[in-house]
């Protein structure tokens, strides 16, 4: 019978040594080989036939019986993560902590200090999975389950904060945490999930619903849309961005929403004098001084929100945009960042000449920076030159694959990849994931694998519309299936 992990217990076995340490490299074994082909598929077009159970099941075996390595750990939190149940997520979250305590520096692929940078990578990608995967959690009448949760991931932050690991994900998480109320009605849990629970929590009685019980849903604000009102509409506008902003932080939508109701009434440049400037007061010098500040630390989502926020009372400060991009970016919201630097593009293309106005003390609307940040957005080189800005997962993913192929050989290098690719939330990111394995195997000599690779993902990609996605994209692995360089 499959092993499926619903009792803290569970995780003694995995978390106890093996042999008295970290037992035996694990890559070259057909249960490991089974396992990561059997993860490839998630978020794929096989992710229909993804065998979860048996998944956790040989990923339990291996950890238990054959070695601790970081790539099957990681494939069990996605395992115990999936599915929406709090039980398992508090479990998942109890599981990492507890191989910090035990284990983590001495894991496969690469034990000891030489793997450092690998570790703090993989732990940046498991957290950030778990924070994506969090939003499915269902805590109707749960609160024992929520509280679990909660307990469980102030474990997990003190022994990130001991190893110095990154841990902005674990803060995003603990604060969707405490935003989070426990349903008031039974009826609304899930019925499946009670079988799961063995052990684990109380169950909770649901008292009857009233209006004191929890607070609400979120509710979306009203759009009404009024024709020839500018004003109201663009204010309109600008509350569903906060919206969307608040509920969902990490998705691009409510930030490109909010720079359309910034600037889409805006048709003609403003008056200018000959020298270009333009009776436009600039945002105050503190104000500024105080996003740089905050930028130059650890910046803070209540902090991206004001310097969002602020956005809107000068539509043509373009710093602004920027330092708000770069707050995502160290956020971890990678996402946003590139969507806040194509809205703005598309903003200075429209109009043309807005590049070279000011404000009326003279200061730039398009500062020498903030000008650099947008042309990195379309520098995307020939068609064999890496897609995406530098600053992608997976670039950054790649180069760090490309240290560990030097060092540690192709399995260690293509596992950094591997990571990334379960831990990508959208069908794009997965296929520029599938795209930097295909490039480390050329690189590493596998001409004619790393072929399959660009052909597979070619004909995966060429009956999308991509002409608005990415349009160097099918032309490029079209090029290298041919066996270009």
């Amino acid at each position: 019978m499959a092993i499926r992990i619903t009792r803290e217990s569970q995780l003694d076995d995995i978390l106890g040594p093996i042999a008295g340490g970290a037992g035996q490299p694990v890559g070259n074994s057909d249960d490991y080989d089974w396992l990561d082909e059997q993860m490839m598929r998630v978020g794929s077009l096989q992710h229909g036939d993804m065998d979860w159970a048996g998944a956790e099941d040989r990923a339990v075996r291996l950890l238990t019986e054959q070695g601790k390595d970081l790539r099957v750990l990681g494939h069990l939190l996605h395992c115990l993560q999936q599915g929406g149940d709090p039980v398992r997520f508090a479990l998942s979250l109890h599981l990492l902590a507890g191989s910090l305590e035990h284990w983590w520096a001495e894991a496969y692929p690469a034990p000891g200090a030489k793997g450092n940078r690998m570790r703090g990578k993989l732990f940046q990608q498991f957290t950030q999975r778990g924070l994506k995967l969090a939003g499915a959690l269902d805590f109707a009448a749960a609160e024992a389950e929520l509280e679990a949760c909660r307990q469980a991931l102030q474990r997990l932050r003190e022994q990130a904060v001991a190893r110095e690991l990154p841990d902005q994900a674990l803060i995003d998480l603990a604060r969707l945490l405490e935003q989070t109320q426990p349903g008031a009605n039974a009826a609304a849990a899930s019925t499946g999930r009670h079988d799961t629970r063995q052990a684990s929590t109380p169950s909770q009685t649901a008292a009857p619903a009233s209006g004191n019980d929890a607070p609400e849903p979120a509710r979306a604000p009203e759009m009404r849309l009024e024709s020839g009102n500018e004003r109201a509409n663009r204010q309109s506008l600008i509350k569903m961005a906060e919206f969307l902003n608040d509920q969902s932080p990490g998705d691009p939508l409510g930030y490109r929403l909010r720079r359309y109701a910034i600037w889409h009434t805006i048709q003609t440049l403003p008056m200018s004098r000959a020298d270009g400037r333009t009776d436009l007061a600039p945002v105050s010098a503190d104000r500024v001084a105080a996003y740089r500040e905050a930028l130059a630390g650890r910046p803070s989502l209540d902090e991206w929100r004001r310097i969002e926020n602020s956005l809107a009372l000068s539509p043509y400060w373009l710093e602004g945009h920027r330092l708000s991009a770069e707050m995502a970016r160290r956020l971890e919201h990678e996402g946003c960042a590139e969507a806040i630097r194509d809205e703005v593009r598309r903003f200075v293309e429209r109009l043309p000449g807005l590049d070279e106005l000011t404000f009326s003390d003279g200061t730039a609307f398009l500062d020498d920076t903030t000008r650099q940040w947008l042309a990195s957005a379309t520098d995307t080189g020939p068609a064999g030159a890496s897609l995406g800005a530098g600053g992608d997962p997976w670039q950054e993913g790649l180069e760090t694959a490309r240290e560990w192929l030097r060092s540690e050989g192709l399995g260690a290098a293509l596992a950094v990849l591997d990571e990334g690719l379960a831990a990508a939330g959208s069908p794009r990111e997965r296929v520029y994931w599938r795209l930097a394995s295909a490039d480390l195997l050329r690189e590493a000599g596998l001409e004619a694998m790393a072929r399959q690779h660009y052909q597979a993902l070619h004909d995966a990609v060429s009956g999308i519309y991509l002409d608005h996605w990415e349009p160097a994209l099918p032309q490029r692995l079209q090029a290298l299936s041919e066996g270009a360089s």
